[in-house]
């Protein structure tokens, strides 16, 4: 629904004139605030008020709308959670979750920076449906954008380029032709920007290579995105890709790439995002393949606790390791939802 559908349903005039009049209040307090340009980027975040409001909105929505129940007042807390997140970090240089990889490239500092957030202020935000949403939601883009962290849009055909001839190949699989969905390999990125591929990515997928030539799998599912080190060109899952069909012959119809995934975590929980876009058979679990001390990692608790703690849920379960390289992997849909909380790889 936009945000004139839900003026005109279920904000009252009051909600409206309240977060506008505040909003305009911000906006022609912050030419004079300091220290700029953090207390700029401060008023462009999501306030208490709104909060409470927009909050009490969704929960109205859910009592009349059957559709707005998995969307509530909850979930409402997090994506402004969220939305502010990404200001604090790309606009105020706060530390993110993992700063190596994930921080501010702009110099929050530099005159440069807070000449750009003064001109943002003096542009404003688009002011369509009265910007209810939009305002706060279009700054953290911006900002976003101007650190160049714009890897979650990334490959927005990759379903209809990349991963096309698996899925059709999918679409025409017997499945139970083979004991295992996929063949599931996470990147191991370089710490050097002229190295495309890492010496451990290549061991990796020489091991996976392995494993799909004994007919383990119909497809090889490489997972990675841009992460090491910070600001690097080079996206793990198309290197292991490119090295699947040009240095081992693997053909493309057997493939699976997911460009995103930045950590051990996000590469099982978009594996199986993945999955279920082919519509793998939930019964049938995939086959993790690794060096043996990540495959050693994602086996402990250390790292079952990490995924309750960046996911809130295990990306799936585990059975009982084939060798040293190899876990069988249970894909949990449940986790597969989106998290406002991580903006690279949501």
């Amino acid at each position: 629904m936009s945000d004139a559908g839900l003026k005109k349903t279920i904000f009252s005039e009051g909600d409206i004139q309240k977060i506008l009049q505040d909003r305009r209040t911000r906006s022609a307090d912050t030419p004079k605030c300091t220290p700029a340009p953090r207390c700029m980027v401060e008023a462009w975040k999501i306030t208490p008020d709104e909060r409470r409001i927009i909050g009490e909105v969704f929960a109205r929505l859910a009592a009349r709308l059957p559709v707005f129940r998995t969307y509530g007042a909850a979930q409402w807390q997090r994506d402004a959670d969220a939305v502010n997140y990404i200001l604090s970090v790309y606009g105020e240089g706060a530390s993110p979750h993992y700063p190596h990889i994930d921080a501010m490239t702009q110099d929050a500092t530099a005159k440069d920076f807070s000449q750009l957030v003064s001109g943002l202020q003096l542009q404003g935000a688009p002011q369509s449906d009265d910007a209810v949403f939009s305002a706060p939601l279009h700054y953290a883009m911006v900002m976003l954008d101007m650190n160049d962290r714009d890897d979650a849009i990334h490959f927005p055909m990759l379903w209809q380029t990349w991963n096309a001839q698996a899925l059709h190949a999918a679409r025409n699989l017997n499945w139970r032709h083979y004991p295992y969905t996929a063949i599931i390999v996470p990147g191991a990125g370089p710490e050097q920007s002229d190295v495309a591929l890492s010496a451990m990515g290549k061991f990796r997928l020489m091991l996976a290579v392995e494993a799909f030539r004994k007919g383990l799998a119909p497809f090889i599912l490489v997972s990675g995105g841009a992460v090491h080190p910070a600001q690097t060109h080079y996206v793990e899952a198309e290197e292991m890709r490119r090295a699947l069909i040009t240095r081992f012959g693997i053909p493309e119809r057997n493939i699976i790439m997911e460009p995103y995934a930045r950590h051990t975590t996000t590469n099982l929980r978009n594996a199986s995002r993945q999955l279920a876009t082919l519509n793998a058979p939930r019964q049938q679990p995939a086959l993790i393949v690794t060096d043996q001390d990540q495959s050693a990692y994602i086996e402990s608790q250390t790292f079952a606790q990490r995924n309750q703690k960046e996911l809130g849920c295990e990306p799936g379960a585990l059975d009982k390791r084939i060798s040293t390289f190899a876990i069988p992997f249970h894909p949990d849909a449940r986790c597969n939802v989106t998290d406002p909380w991580d903006p690279l790889d949501p």
